[in-house]
C-alpha cells in the first residue's frame, strides 16, 4: 500500500513538473530576452541603434528637429510658416547623416544607464513637463545657419537642437521596476529551470519515453505559439502607445526585438523536433 501511495505521488510530481516545463518554456525565452534588453546596456544599444535608420523613425526625428528649432527662436507665426518648409527639408536630409546615428547611439547608452540606475534605486532622472522619462538626442545642424540667417535668426541654440523622445510615463515606473527585478534575478536562469523541471518529470515518470515525447511536443507547440503571438500581437501592442512619435519608435523597436525571439522560438522548435524523432526511433528499436 505504501509503495502504491509512493508511486502515485511520484506520478503527480512528474505530471506537475512536466506541465510547468511546457508552460514555462516560451515564458523563459521572453525572460531571457527581457534580461538581456533591460539589464545590459551594450545589448540594449546594439539592439536599438539600427532603429534610427528606419524611415518612420527618421521622420519622427525630423519632426522633433523642426519643433526644437522653432521653439528655440522667437518668430512671428507668418515667418514660422515660411521657415518651416526649408527647415523640414534640411532636417529630413540631416537625419540620414551618420552624425545623427552616432548621436542616437550615445543617447541610447546614456539613457539606458540612467534608467537602470532609476530601476535599481541608485539614481534619479528628470521628467519632462508631462511626467515622462525622455531620451535626449542632441543634433548639430550647421546646415541650418544659412536658412536661419535669411530670416534674421543668429541664436546658436537653434543650430544645436535637442530632440526629446519620451520613453516611459512616470506612472509606469513602478511596473518597470518590478519587471526589471524579476528579469535581473531570474531571466538568464529561466531556461535552466525549465530543463531541470523536464528532466525531473522524465526521471519520476513511470513511462519515461512517452513522458519525454509529450514534453517535447509541448515545447514544439510553445515555440510555435510564441512565434504566432509575436506576429499577431504587434499591432495591438503598438496601439497601446498613445504618443504618435513614441508609437513609431516602438513599432520599429518591436520589429528588431522580435527577431531575437523568433530565433529563440525556432531553436525551441528545432530541439523539440530532434527530441520527438529520438523518441520515435527509440520506440521502433524497442519494438524490434
Amino acid at each position: 500500500m505504501a509503495q502504491q501511495s509512493t508511486g502515485v505521488v511520484r506520478q503527480v510530481i512528474s505530471l506537475v513538473c512536466g506541465v510547468l516545463a511546457v508552460v514555462l518554456m516560451p515564458l523563459s525565452l521572453v525572460a531571457v530576452w527581457a534580461s538581456l534588453m533591460l539589464t545590459r546596456t551594450t545589448v540594449f544599444v546594439d539592439e536599438l541603434s539600427p532603429v534610427v535608420r528606419q524611415p518612420q523613425v527618421q521622420e519622427a526625428l525630423a519632426d522633433g528637429i523642426v519643433t526644437s528649432v522653432l521653439g528655440a527662436v522667437q518668430l512671428q507665426p507668418a515667418v514660422e510658416q515660411v521657415l518651416e518648409g526649408p527647415l523640414r527639408q534640411v532636417a529630413t536630409t540631416v537625419v540620414a547623416d551618420p552624425r545623427v546615428a552616432t548621436a542616437w547611439t550615445a543617447a541610447l547608452r546614456n539613457t539606458h544607464r540612467q534608467f537602470v540606475g532609476v530601476l535599481e534605486g541608485r539614481a534619479d532622472t528628470g521628467l519632462d513637463s508631462q511626467g515622462r522619462v525622455t531620451m535626449l538626442v542632441p543634433i548639430e545642424l550647421p546646415e541650418l545657419e544659412q536658412t536661419l540667417s535669411q530670416v534674421g535668426v543668429t541664436d546658436p541654440a537653434a543650430l544645436r537642437p535637442t530632440v526629446e523622445i519620451p520613453l516611459v510615463a512616470a506612472s509606469d515606473l513602478g511596473t518597470a521596476k518590478r519587471v526589471y527585478a524579476v528579469a535581473h534575478a531570474w531571466g538568464v536562469w529561466a531556461p535552466v529551470l525549465v530543463v531541470a523541471l523536464a528532466l525531473l518529470a522524465v526521471a519520476l515518470a513511470r513511462r519515461r519515453r512517452p513522458a519525454l515525447g509529450w514534453i517535447a511536443f509541448g515545447w514544439l507547440l510553445g515555440g510555435v505559439t510564441l512565434a504566432l503571438a509575436l506576429m499577431l500581437g504587434r499591432t495591438p501592442t503598438i496601439d497601446l502607445v498613445p504618443d504618435p512619435v513614441v508609437r513609431t519608435l516602438a513599432d520599429a523597436a518591436y520589429g528588431l526585438s522580435a527577431t531575437w525571439l523568433y530565433g529563440a522560438a525556432a531553436v525551441a522548435v528545432g530541439v523539440s523536433v530532434v527530441l520527438l524523432i529520438g523518441v520515435a526511433l527509440s520506440g521502433r528499436s524497442r519494438r524490434r
